[in-house]
C-alpha cells in the first residue's frame, strides 16, 4: 500500500510539473504579434520591390521589443543572405557626427554658431550675410554641389578621384544662392563640407580625427569609422547596388573615393553600433544640458506636416536622427525620446527616387502607435 501510495504520489508529481512545463512552453511573447508584423512589412520590400537586401533593428525600449532583422540577399551573385553584424555606409547619418563636433567646439567656446562664414572664408559670396547656424540647419542658400554638372560628369568619368573639400565650396559657390541666407531651407551637403572644413581650420587636427577622438572612440564603436578617401568599406560587408541620383546600375559597393561626400557622408558603421549612438545623441552626453536643448527644440525648419530639420538632424513625428543616400547603400537612422524606441534601416540598393527606407519606418510607425500622430 505504501508503495502504491508512493507510485500515485510520484505519477501526481510528475503531472503537474509537467503541466507547468507545458503551461511555460506555451506562454507568448505580447509583443510578438507587432514583431511579426514588423518583420512581414520588412519581407513586403524585398517580395514587391527592387531592393534586393535590408536589415531593420527595432528596439522599444518601454515594450521590450528588441528586433534586429536581416531580410533578402547581401550578393545577388551568390546569393548569399543579408547578415545583421555587416557593416555598411550610413551616406548623410554622417552629417550628426560632424555637427556633434562642431556643436562641442560651439560648448567649448570655441565656435559660435552667430560667427559670419567671413570669420572663416571671407573669399566666398554673401559670407558676411551666411553664419554658422545657416549653414547648420540648411538656410544659408548655398547651392549644392552634388547638383553640378562638372562633379556629376566626375563620378562618372573618374569615379577614383581625390577631391579637396574646399574645391566642393568653390563649385557650389560659382552659383548664385538659391535663397537670400536665412530667408528659407534647402537641403545642401556643402553646408556640411563646410562645417567639416571650419571644424579642421578651428582644432588644426583632421576631421577623421575629431570624430574618432570625440565620438567613435568613447563609444567604443570598434567596427565604425569615419573615411576621409579611398574605396573601401572596412569589415565584413555585403555588396551594395545600383546609384540612383547619377542614374547608375551595378555593384557600387567599392567604386568611388570617399573624398566626394567627406564630412557629409562616410562614415560606416553597424546596426547595434549606430543604435549606441543615435541614443546617446539624442539622450544627451555629448553636448550641455543647454546646447542639447536647443539642438532638439530650436532652429528647425519644417519640411512637411510631421518631419522638420534642424542643426545637422532631422525630426520625424517624436523621432530624431536622419537618413542617408551614398552609391549601394539608403540609411534611416532614428530614435524617439518619449517613446524610448530607435529604428534603424539600412538597404544595399540604392534607388532614392521611389524606394527609400524611409517609407519602412513610417510602416513601422504605424505597427507600433496606429498613427503618425501617436509616433
Amino acid at each position: 500500500m505504501k508503495k502504491y501510495k508512493l507510485t500515485l504520489i510520484s505519477i501526481l508529481l510528475f503531472m503537474v510539473f509537467s503541466f507547468i512545463s507545458c503551461r511555460k512552453e506555451t506562454v507568448t511573447d505580447p509583443n510578438q504579434p507587432l514583431i511579426d508584423q514588423l518583420k512581414l512589412a520588412a519581407d513586403s520590400v524585398i517580395k514587391n520591390t527592387p531592393v534586393s537586401g535590408l536589415v531593420a533593428l527595432v528596439v522599444d525600449h518601454k515594450r521590450g521589443i528588441n528586433l534586429l532583422y536581416a531580410a533578402g540577399v547581401s550578393n545577388k551573385e551568390t546569393n548569399a543572405p543579408m547578415d545583421v553584424n555587416h557593416t555598411f555606409r550610413i551616406a548623410s547619418c554622417t552629417k550628426t557626427f560632424t555637427l556633434t563636433v562642431l556643436l562641442q567646439l560651439v560648448d567649448e567656446g570655441k565656435v559660435s554658431l552667430n560667427d559670419k562664414l567671413s570669420k572663416y572664408y571671407p573669399e566666398y559670396q554673401a559670407s558676411d550675410s551666411i553664419t554658422v547656424l545657416m549653414l547648420s540647419n540648411m538656410t544659408s542658400g548655398v547651392s549644392d554641389y552634388f547638383n553640378d554638372d562638372r562633379w556629376q560628369n566626375s563620378m562618372k568619368t573618374t569615379p577614383l578621384r581625390v577631391w579637396n573639400p574646399k574645391e566642393f565650396a568653390d563649385m557650389s559657390f560659382s552659383h548664385p544662392l538659391d535663397f537670400r541666407p536665412g530667408n528659407g531651407y534647402r537641403y545642401s551637403n556643402v553646408n556640411t563640407i563646410i562645417i567639416g572644413m571650419i571644424i579642421e581650420k578651428v582644432t588644426g587636427n583632421t576631421l577623421e580625427s575629431e570624430i574618432g577622438n570625440r565620438i567613435i572612440n568613447p563609444l567604443q564603436l570598434v567596427n565604425s569609422g569615419f573615411i576621409t578617401n579611398g574605396t573601401q568599406l572596412p569589415g565584413n560587408h555585403g555588396r551594395g547596388y545600383d546609384f540612383g541620383e547619377l542614374d547608375l546600375t551595378g555593384d557600387f559597393t567599392e567604386s568611388f573615393d570617399l573624398s566626394n561626400c567627406w564630412a557629409a557622408g562616410s562614415v560606416y558603421t553597424t546596426p547595434r553600433e549606430l543604435q549606441i549612438f543615435i541614443e546617446r545623441l539624442v539622450k544627451g552626453g555629448f553636448l550641455s544640458d543647454s546646447l542639447q536643448y536647443r539642438r532638439l527644440n530650436n532652429d528647425f525648419s519644417d519640411i512637411s506636416q510631421i518631419q522638420s530639420y534642424g542643426i545637422g538632424i532631422s525630426k520625424l513625428a517624436s523621432f530624431y536622427g536622419h537618413n542617408g543616400i551614398i552609391w549601394g547603400y539608403l540609411t534611416s537612422m532614428y530614435y524617439s525620446p518619449s517613446k524610448d524606441c530607435t529604428v534603424i534601416i539600412y538597404y544595399n540598393l540604392c534607388q532614392p527616387s521611389s524606394h527609400v527606407p524611409d517609407n519602412l519606418f513610417g510602416k513601422f510607425l504605424l505597427i507600433l502607435y496606429g498613427s503618425y500622430l501617436n509616433a
